[in-house]
């Protein structure tokens, strides 16, 4: 069942007069509800504008692109960034250019709508990956391999450790990471899994996500190889795309100790979480994601029933099969994190 609501869901919401708790979609960091947040960024609204629709190549430019990408890059570790208005369109800037001659495609298993250019499947399994890129190597030398993969959606290859990687060939490879739900989140400083990644040392690397899983920035970013992604910019498609909001990549450039506060905020609640549940072998989770994923609809359901509402719903489209995930944010009260897990723990009681 389908619910509407007529503001943003936030740890509280109303459904027909109703109060409930929502522990669902992303907005990991709860910044959408913090005073000092909306201020900084309503300040840069009036500044840049609720919106900025020209081209990035125009002959009159904004300072603050260039700036935002360099202190991501610089912060993150990577040679140089690029911005774009989703996590969706650079994912889709990514793989337009490498599906052209002289590159050959390979998806790992888990790998995200984003990255897709057409109907091709991915991999089932990381060891099939690894004999098609064997094999792709053996008879194709003019064609260098694309991997592209999730950072955190296989349970063969996530963050930290990305065991499955290991067996690859990375070091003839260019490796394409989406890490939107990392970023913000996961690696030192919750700078994502750049860092870590780079240590496989492949061909190439480039990692990309979206600034409003974690963060709530309308905005996308690539980051890695210089020669990569400036080769990004001069495409046609950079030049045509809607930017980034000017209007909140200031406020990320200014807001960075907020975020960094409200992740410790993420962390200390996830652990709360994690404790009061006395059973965790229903979820599937990867440690400090708070993202809790299961396949029980008579849990959300029950939850429901407790006046809580949570992810369920089929994902990307109708054919796939529901996705049921729990969402702690930074905004998330203790004593709502307990009534969650008193309510998960009497279930799982029944």
């Amino acid at each position: 069942m389908t619910d509407f609501v007529d503001q943003f869901p936030g740890p509280r919401i109303t459904l027909n007069g109703k109060p409930f708790l929502y522990f669902g979609g992303t907005a990991y960091l709860g910044l959408q509800h913090d005073p000092d947040f909306h201020e900084l960024y309503i300040q840069n609204i009036r500044r840049y504008g609720t919106h900025y629709g020209a081209s990035r190549k125009s002959n009159l430019r904004m300072k603050i692109f260039d700036t935002a990408e360099q202190m991501l890059s610089k912060k993150i570790g990577a040679d140089s960034a690029l911005t774009l208005s989703s996590g969706y369109l650079v994912g889709q800037l990514l793989a337009t250019y490498f599906h052209t001659p002289g590159f050959s495609p390979f998806y790992a298993p888990g790998c995200h709508a984003a990255l897709f250019q057409t109907e091709q499947a991915p991999f089932t399994s990381y060891q099939d990956l690894a004999l098609a890129l064997k094999e792709h190597l053996s008879r194709n030398t003019d064609s260098i391999p694309v991997i592209f993969f999730d950072t955190l959606e296989s349970k063969e290859a996530y963050f930290p450790d990305f065991e499955a990687l290991k067996k690859l060939p990375l070091e003839r490879c260019i490796l394409v990471a989406d890490d939107s739900h990392g970023f913000g989140i996961l690696g030192e400083r919750g700078m994502g899994a750049y860092a870590r990644l780079s240590e496989f040392a492949p061909k190439a690397l480039l990692v990309c996500f979206s600034l409003g899983k974690a963060i709530g920035i309308p905005a996308g970013a690539v980051i890695g190889s210089k020669n990569l992604v400036e080769a990004l910019k001069r495409t046609v498609f950079f030049g045509a795309a809607s930017p980034a909001s000017p209007a909140g990549l200031a406020t990320l450039t200014q807001a960075w100790e907020l975020l960094l506060n409200k992740r410790k905020n993420l962390i200390a609640n996830v652990e709360h979480f994690l404790s009061g549940i006395s059973n965790k072998n229903p979820f599937w989770f990867t440690p400090g994601i708070p993202a809790f994923s299961y396949q029980d609809p008579g849990l959300t359901a029950f939850l429901k029933e407790q006046s809580i509402i949570v992810t369920h719903f089929h994902y990307p489209n109708e054919e796939a099969e529901p996705t049921s995930r729990i969402v702690i944010t930074a905004a998330h009260e203790i004593h709502e994190i307990d009534k969650l897990t008193q309510s998960i723990n009497a279930y799982f009681a029944l």
